[in-house]
């Protein structure tokens, strides 16, 4: 039995331009006495298909360099021993009895944030937005920024050297609620473990 190939999907370019072309042609004949040549009419909307398909091609550009960004993000995050170790201990943790993590030093876990603040520091420029990151960071950002011994040794404890965390938190919360997406322990959540005034305090912090 002979396999049928699948169709490929016209170019949307060339859709364009067999569109403009058509239109340009009705107009023409339409108005006969118009002074404008078929020709003319047809370069231009020869030069207006390039710009389009000019356009596709830098969108193209551009949801390739996206995706390539994300690939090494996520390979500087699994590549990296002490990430790995922490993100380990995090997904362990009990929420019950809330332990400390005698396994992690004060610099493992700072190392750990300091990941993500890179994040908020991409979002402010404008170069990437959390529906880019938030598949595959989302959970291990909250992981992280909710649990009880984060907070008590870093967040919670000393909240002003954490700027960007708490405004990432904030944003990150937002667009979940917003696309009803689950939450690590939304209970845990910046605004809920700190005095208000604090929180607010922080965020406003350049």
């Amino acid at each position: 039995m002979k396999k049928i190939k699948p169709r490929r999907k016209p170019n949307l370019a060339i859709l364009l331009f067999i569109g403009l072309a058509a239109m340009t042609i009705v107009i023409f004949i339409a108005d006969r006495e118009s002074t404008v040549k078929l020709t003319e009419i047809f370069a231009l909307a020869t030069a207006i298909s390039g710009i389009i398909s000019f356009l596709i091609e830098m969108i193209r550009g551009k949801k390739l360099a996206e995706a390539e960004f994300i690939v090494n993000l996520n390979q500087m995050f699994t590549t990296n021993d002490q990430y790995r170790k922490a993100y380990t201990y995090f997904e362990e943790y009990d929420f019950e009895s809330t332990p400390d993590i005698e396994c992690l030093t004060n610099a493992e876990i700072s190392n750990y944030l300091t990941f993500f603040e890179t994040f908020y520091l991409l979002i402010e420029r404008n170069i990437i937005d959390i529906s880019m990151i938030d598949n595959l960071f989302g959970y291990r950002f909250f992981l992280a920024v909710h649990n009880p011994c984060v907070q008590a040794r870093k967040l919670v404890k000393s909240p002003e050297n954490f700027p960007n965390i708490y405004k990432l938190e904030k944003i990150w919360l937002n667009y979940r609620k917003k696309h009803k997406l689950p939450i690590y322990h939304e209970e845990r959540s910046l605004e809920n473990c700190v005095p208000q005034e604090v929180y607010e305090l922080v965020l406003q912090k350049q």
